[in-house]
């Protein structure tokens, strides 16, 4: 799926609010700097790869493996 820069941050606010939003409850747009994040983006990386890598949930994955 192909997403616009706004459809692609509005996903990556909604995953974040999603899986953080115990401790990120009040996060919105304008917390982000989404200059970090356009390089996903530019690399057509999906909004859940972004979040994870940002997290550093990608790579506690690749090390139990």
């Amino acid at each position: 799926m192909l997403y616009s820069w706004f459809q692609w941050r509005a996903s990556v606010l909604a995953i974040i609010r999603y899986d953080f939003g115990r401790v990120l409850a009040e996060l919105t747009d304008s917390d982000l700097d989404w200059d970090a994040w356009r390089p996903f983006y530019d690399e057509g990386r999906s909004p859940q790869f972004a979040v994870d890598r940002a997290f550093l949930r990608d790579l506690r994955r690749s090390n139990a493996t």
